[in-house]
């Protein structure tokens, strides 16, 4: 899918920067030269979701293009602002070193088809209601496809210079420190090898010398010779989420769905999820914030479907959805469910759609991989699937119409949501977390 997007020049009063002569490149190809407008816009560019476009702007001393700071597309459409620290003077324009600095920021959305705005406010780390306020909604469901949404100014951590972003620190072993080799086997990844061997992914490809993350079957690695201590391991099984006990009535009938019965109900929370097994802090962020979501009874088997997905697999995995509210529910499009508002498990805080990610990045919209994404995804919720169900939880992979691979949901204790639905109406469809099964 291609972004359209856009680059806004803004000084620190938001007054926009005219007459700023730049460059727009993509690695080694230069896509546009260009000054910018009386608006401070560049020019409009479509290009892939994911492309990283290196902004240079000229150097009025010197004549050359310096890079300053580089972004990454996101969205279908969406406008990027650069902001100066310094503030434009009237009838002086603002010299090319001063925008150096500062930061850019995502200030529009554009509402794509499927999306809800309890997701839409999640994801860029506001509010429902913010967003309301800001774009005069009526309510929560007055959004439509194309439609494009205010978002509330929020800097990102990136710098204008790269190079001058520090490192981090890694431990440096000791001059004596003994090496080994190990093979890689058929399902090991870099981050399961370091995990497993006390070493780092850097320091494994250093050592390797590998200019890449992917390994291959057989291949040979060398390693610092360390051991991974038991009272480590110890302290790892501590921290292990407390699982309810369920038991799954194994049916003869393939289509019938499998019940789980909650024998000790306890609610804990996500701090047992590890962190390698969602394939990096942004994917594991977003997995806690999508578990805390959830029903409390629920929680503990989500942890523990992504964390045995990663130890039995080596494949990790975050969470794109978890509770939906009814009116999120309806606005979906019906190609993608059958199911209305409280008709579904989302509604009760007792599902989730969960992804696969590889090299940092969600499988089902990883360009890299381009048309095998979907492919691999599949296979990875194939392997995912029989898991879930073991914990006695019912896997959208089985069903006959419209098949949801990525879909795991909670009927605990045999109550469908015909069950539940009266209670959730009763206690207010916001207090789906106080629902007793």
């Amino acid at each position: 899918m291609d972004c359209l997007a856009n680059i806004r020049f803004l000084d620190a009063l938001d007054q926009p920067i005219n007459g700023l002569v730049h460059q727009l490149w993509v690695g080694t190809l230069l896509i546009s030269d260009f000054v910018t407008t009386t608006n401070g816009e560049s020019v409009w560019i479509k290009r892939p979701i994911g492309t990283i476009i290196d902004i240079r702007v000229r150097n009025i001393t010197s004549g050359k293009y310096e890079s300053k700071v580089k972004i990454q597309l996101i969205g279908e459409k969406t406008t990027f602002i650069i902001r100066s620290p310094k503030v434009l003077l009237k009838g002086l324009n603002l010299s090319a070193k001063d925008v150096a600095t500062g930061a850019y920021i995502r200030s529009t959305y554009v509402v794509a088809e499927g999306d809800y705005l309890s997701r839409i406010a999640v994801d860029n780390n506001t509010t429902t209601a913010e967003l309301i306020r800001m774009n005069s909604l009526k309510s929560d469901t007055d959004i439509h496809p194309g439609q494009v949404l205010k978002l509330p100014v929020k800097q990102t951590n990136l710098t204008f210079s790269p190079e001058n972003k520090p490192k981090p620190q890694e431990a440096k072993p000791s001059q004596q420190e003994k090496t080994k080799i190990i093979v890689v086997q058929q399902t090991d990844t870099l981050a399961l090898i370091a995990k497993l061997t006390g070493n780092t992914v850097d320091e494994i490809k250093r050592l390797s010398g590998l200019s890449r993350d992917q390994l291959s079957p057989n291949q040979k690695l060398r390693v610092y010779d360390r051991q991974v201590k038991s009272a480590t391991m110890k302290k790892t099984e501590e921290k292990k989420p407390v699982t309810p006990k369920v038991k799954q009535d194994a049916s003869k009938n393939k289509e019938s769905t499998p019940v789980a019965t909650v024998e000790s109900p306890e609610s804990v929370n996500a701090n047992g999820l590890l962190p390698e097994a969602c394939g990096g802090e942004k994917h594991y962020k977003r997995a806690l914030a999508r578990i805390a979501e959830l029903h409390p009874v629920y929680q503990p088997y989500v942890v523990k479907l992504i964390n045995t997905g990663y130890q039995q697999l080596a494949i990790c995995w975050t969470i794109t959805d978890g509770y939906r509210s009814p009116s999120a529910q309806d606005a979906l499009p019906s190609a993608n469910t059958n199911a209305k508002a409280l008709q579904s498990y989302h509604q009760y805080g007792l599902a989730i759609d969960i992804w696969s990610v590889r090299d940092g990045e969600i499988v089902a919209y990883n360009k890299k991989i381009g048309s095998n994404a979907e492919k691999i995804s599949s296979i990875d919720h194939n392997a995912l699937g029989p898991i879930g169900e073991s914990l006695g939880l019912v896997w959208g992979g089985r069903w006959k119409s419209k098949i949801d691979r990525p879909h795991f949901q909670l009927i605990p204790n045999g109550k469908t949501w015909r069950v539940l639905k009266p209670q959730l109406l009763k206690i207010g469809v916001k207090n789906y977390k106080e629902l007793t099964f």
